[in-house]
């Protein structure tokens, strides 16, 4: 494709057609009287006289700045304005370009650095890193990169395990009450959906659920952990908190020692004010080495807000919590309150103590009725909050059953005399009053040996069903892969038998 020539050397002519010698041209920034300055040659080196006087012919050298917009005003050797032209811009390189929109066609573009957002249509091949928002369609080629957002390009960029509360293999509505101790172990997640725990020392009461109340402008957010005060705690003590957590696995925190990343979440509550994020290693109430506190506000009540907090340079390498061979590694904690013990005025930075929150966080469990609720749980590499990534449901629950695993349908809470044998395992006494057994295969295995409770399918106890005889139920040779289900001698020859189990991993 042919272009037509720019021109080389200016000439300018008078009303008639003749050269306008000696003639003067002043040039100003476009839309204004400030003069700005032309150059005699290509580098820009040598200015030109404002106004520039013309030669003989009426010509001059005049070579412009890259990006910027001329006025130019033109007058005889009298000083008599000939005519005006306004907004004259000089074509720009990548690199100082302002216009509003730029169109670049054909050849190759190499070595320039475009600093978005960039709006509109790439067709080609794009290779290397685009820093900003990339809005329209990529076609006709391939994007090459080596990350995304400092991370890997594809999926599983969030440590955190069912952060859109999808999941929810116990189906049951938890309440917390008075631990009776000041520093008390983390609760074993069977009150909340999977993953999904808390640690506190309180008087409150609360429930604790999944519920379908997700925020309307973030798309597939439809579900939350939510926390409702049924008995309010106006005035706790020192030692007193609550604090919704989430362990990650130490084997999983390589990625994240010195290096920068990022928690980002939706959090509502009826209570607005100062709020904290904080990070801690080793179980809670066992000497915690490190803890770190953020702060976020919430402005309105009863309003779905979209957080994000930093954490530069990450995890400090000082801290052996993200050995490979270590199970409990990292725990993130929202508090919904904490008395002054376990609270810093030391945010943004790691400490060496057991913090939960910031001392400006408000009391979200005054009032009975109070409601506190997150989703879209993330934590990332990297200093910008990427879109939440959905993880397909059968991915997240593969993920979930690491930590917890049932016998029970997915829609069967697990408990006693459920009247329903699907699933259970399964077992003929092949002699009467002797002992029996059943293998269980976990479908995923486990970060450690888990807590094994039986449930019989009919009847109260714990034990191996029949429609005659309930033989004792004992684990057995419990491990990462799977354990066995003993019977007792209470058989009887040629009886089937039948149990169901849970197995609770959660760290």
């Amino acid at each position: 494709m042919a272009t037509i020539a720019p021109v080389f050397k200016f000439q300018f002519l008078d009303g008639n057609g003749n050269p306008l010698t000696a003639g003067k041209l002043y040039t100003y920034i476009a839309g204004t009287t400030t003069p700005l300055t032309t150059y005699t040659t290509a580098a820009g080196s040598t200015p030109n006289t404002n106004p520039i006087i013309l030669d003989s012919a009426g010509r001059a050298d005049i070579f412009l700045t890259a990006g910027s917009a001329y006025k130019f005003v033109l007058a005889n050797a009298g000083n008599v304005t000939q005519y005006t032209v306004d907004n004259i811009t000089a074509p720009g390189t990548m690199s100082t370009q302002n216009a509003s929109a730029v169109t670049i066609t054909g050849g190759t573009i190499s070595g320039v650095t475009i600093t978005g957002p960039i709006t509109g249509d790439v067709t080609g091949n794009l290779t290397g890193n685009v820093t900003g928002n990339l809005t329209g369609n990529v076609t006709g080629g391939a994007i090459v990169g080596e990350s995304y957002n400092g991370g890997q390009l594809a999926g599983l960029r969030n440590k955190i395990i069912n952060g859109a509360v999808l999941v929810n293999q116990r189906r049951q509505v938890g309440f917390v009450g008075t631990t009776g101790s000041s520093v008390s172990t983390k609760s074993n997640s069977l009150q909340c959906p999977d993953r999904w725990s808390f640690v506190s020392s309180t008087t409150a009461v609360m429930s604790i659920y999944q519920d379908a109340d997700g925020p309307s402008s973030a798309l597939n957010l439809n579900t939350c952990l939510k926390f409702l005060v049924t008995t309010a705690d106006a005035s706790p003590a020192a030692t007193e908190y609550f604090s919704a957590v989430q362990t990650i696995e130490g084997r999983e925190l390589s990625s994240l020692v010195n290096k920068t990343f990022t928690i980002s979440f939706w959090v509502k509550s009826s209570v607005i004010g100062v709020y904290s994020l904080a990070l801690w290693s080793e179980p809670w109430g066992s000497g915690l080495s490190k803890s770190y506190v953020a702060e976020y506000s919430i402005s309105a009540a009863n309003t779905w807000e979209y957080k994000t907090v930093t954490v530069i340079n990450g995890l400090p390498s000082t801290t052996q919590w993200y050995l490979t061979d270590s199970v409990v590694g990292l725990t993130v904690g929202w508090a919904l309150y904490s008395g002054s013990t376990y609270s810093t005025s030391a945010t943004g930075a790691w400490n060496n103590a057991s913090f939960l929150a910031a001392t400006s966080q408000v009391n979200a469990v005054a009032t009975n009725g109070n409601v506190f609720a997150i989703t879209g749980m993330q934590l990332e590499t990297g200093s910008v909050a990427t879109p939440f990534e959905h993880r397909a449901f059968g991915l997240e629950y593969g993920l979930c059953l690491r930590y917890y695993e049932k016998s029970f349908s997915y829609g069967t809470t697990a408990a006693q005399n459920t009247a329903t044998t699907d699933g259970a395992a399964y077992g003929i006494a092949a002699f009467g009053n002797q002992a029996f057994n059943a293998n269980v295969r976990f479908a995923a295995p486990k970060p450690l040996n888990p807590t094994i409770t039986t449930y019989a399918p009919n009847a109260t106890s714990a034990n191996w069903s029949t429609n005659t005889t309930t033989p004792t139920a004992t684990a057995v040779n419990i491990g990462t892969n799977g354990f066995a289900i003993r019977g007792s001698t209470s058989t009887t020859a040629g009886n089937a038998y039948s149990i169901h189990w849970d197995a609770n991993a959660e760290l």
